[in-house]
């Protein structure tokens, strides 16, 4: 029973962070808090989680899966109303652990599901999910764009160079998702014979599905509301990508070549792994990336391991990143070492000046 319930930890705190805001003042705060708190606590305290569990109840795991978007959106409902009838400043306190569990319960839960190209269903709430957190072509850029290009730093937009300012990459990336997932689209209702300007543009719909969400908290809540709204999109995209940086910071793969695991930063960190359904089983992830979540291996012989998880390093490298890039170092050494092949070698010779 304990396999299936770790996955319901995302909506755990959900519905500690919906207790939060209805207790309000400095209870409700506190319990915010306590979600954060115990989220690094996990993940620097818990170790990781290698096993391969046999699910004979896959419907479980995905109630876990979809559970997490409704959850949300009536956080967000809760929290908006708040602003709206009274903003007072330590709702500000709310807006980055908010926005982690937007990226967390949307962008992540849209990407898990926008794989899913076979079930219409599980696509359709996916791009809800990602156009609620206003990133609509990621739909298209992730699944047609960068599992083809990753590790292709001139073609995909979320392969992070060695030394790159994750700030910076964030901001890019943000949007060169946007223009490649266009000429992705572009080119497919090209071959198709369809309009660009019509619905069968999926990048239109997914932008109508985010103007629709604007549009209701606009007529439903104030201003400030909208203002409130925004940042904590800023924040979950800002998260997501420097997951994304994360993920494959300073890998390389030649064009033409297939994906394999040692393409991708991989963490079997136990929180990090349970918040984000297994998105830390990121090597697996993209060698095979039709599998469900609870399908994929934790490659810890494998892959290239990461010693802790995501959060860690997202702090890390944002308050952090002299520090952190040369903690790095090491692990771009033995990449290049022992798992690079002798194309990728000539692109990342420099990592032998790395010390050890």
């Amino acid at each position: 029973m304990l396999s299936y319930l770790k996955f319901f930890l995302t909506p755990f705190y959900l519905f500690l962070m919906a207790t939060s805001l209805i207790i309000d003042g400095w209870i409700g705060l506190l319990i915010a808090f306590l979600v954060v708190t115990s989220i690094v606590i996990g993940e620097l305290s818990f170790g990781d989680d290698i096993s391969t569990p046999n699910y004979r109840f896959p419907f479980l795991l995905d109630f876990s899966l979809f559970i997490n978007v409704p959850l949300f959106l009536i956080v967000l409902y809760l929290f908006l109303d708040r602003v709206s009838s009274a903003l007072e400043w330590y709702y500000l306190l709310y807006i980055p652990i908010l926005g982690l569990l937007m990226a967390l319960s949307l962008i992540n839960i849209g990407h898990e599901l926008v794989h899913r190209t076979s079930k219409k269903f599980d696509c359709e709430v996916g791009n809800w999910a990602l156009a609620t957190a206003w990133n609509p072509a990621f739909a298209i850029e992730h699944v047609y764009g960068h599992h083809k290009n990753i590790g292709i730093v001139e073609e995909d937009p979320v392969t992070a160079t060695y030394g790159e300012n994750p700030i910076t990459f964030a901001l890019k990336a943000f949007f060169k998702e946007h223009v490649h997932a266009w000429g992705i689209e572009t080119r497919q209702l090209t071959r198709r014979k369809q309009s660009i300007l019509s619905f069968h543009n999926r990048i239109l719909n997914g932008y109508l599905r985010t103007s629709i969400v604007f549009g209701l908290i606009g007529y439903f809540f104030n201003w400030q509301a909208m203002v409130i709204y925004i940042c904590l999109g800023i924040v979950a995209n800002y998260i997501f990508q420097l997951t994304n940086f994360i993920e494959h910071y300073g890998l390389v793969r030649i064009k033409g070549k297939p994906v394999q695991y040692h393409h991708s930063w991989n963490s079997n960190n136990r929180m990090t792994s349970y918040l984000t359904y297994n998105l830390t089983r990121h090597s697996d992830h993209h060698v095979h990336a039709q599998k469900e979540f609870w399908e994929l291996n934790p490659c810890d012989n494998t892959g290239v391991v990461l010693p802790s998880g995501y959060l860690t390093y997202i702090l890390l490298f944002t308050f952090f990143p002299l520090y952190t890039k040369s903690q790095m170092e090491p692990r771009l050494k033995n990449w290049h070492q022992n798992y690079a092949s002798d194309d990728e070698k000539s692109l990342t010779s420099h990592y032998l000046n790395f010390s050890n």
